[in-house]
């Protein structure tokens, strides 16, 4: 009787979780090219650029990448995780609040090598706390390198 009821409880189980909204199963910080079926839809999802978002001004569109690799930079220190060395591609994915929804990236071969498991908690964790202070009317995205400390310094001309 007791095993019965527990195949009406799994079946129950079973038949709630096809009504049930899918949950979206790719990782927050993942590897470019671990998945490119899931990377190319993110890529179509958010086809706006960072750029575009700073209206075409590529001294504001530096600076808000600045300012993401600073606070970066500056999230390590504040948990004693060392980053300095460390060399990589980066393609991050935006909500259009500045919110960061997905962060691929590719370690370059002249990196320090940190344990994957490490950086990938490094990162998600980082982009559970950062926004970027940049707003849009559609998500959007950015690719391109950094290098960690973060060296650079906005120029203002004036």
């Amino acid at each position: 009787m007791m095993l019965s009821k527990l195949f009406v409880v799994l079946g129950l189980l079973f038949s709630l979780h096809a009504y049930l909204p899918a949950q979206e199963t790719s990782p927050d910080v993942f590897i470019l090219g671990e998945n490119e079926s899931e990377y190319l839809t993110l890529q179509a999802a958010y086809s706006k650029s960072l750029l575009e978002v700073c209206n075409n001004d590529l001294q504001q569109a530096f600076d808000a990448w600045l300012n993401m690799m600073q606070e970066m930079d500056r999230y390590a220190e504040k948990i004693d995780y060392d980053i300095r060395g460390v060399k990589v591609m980066f393609h991050v994915f935006w909500n259009s609040d500045g919110t960061v929804a997905k962060l691929g990236y590719l370690l370059r071969p002249d990196s320090k090598l940190l344990p994957e498991a490490e950086l990938k908690a490094f990162f998600s964790s980082f982009i559970r706390r950062y926004q970027l202070p940049l707003t849009s009317d559609k998500r959007f995205m950015h690719y391109t390198g950094a290098t960690f400390p973060t060296f650079s310094e906005a120029y203002n001309k004036k």
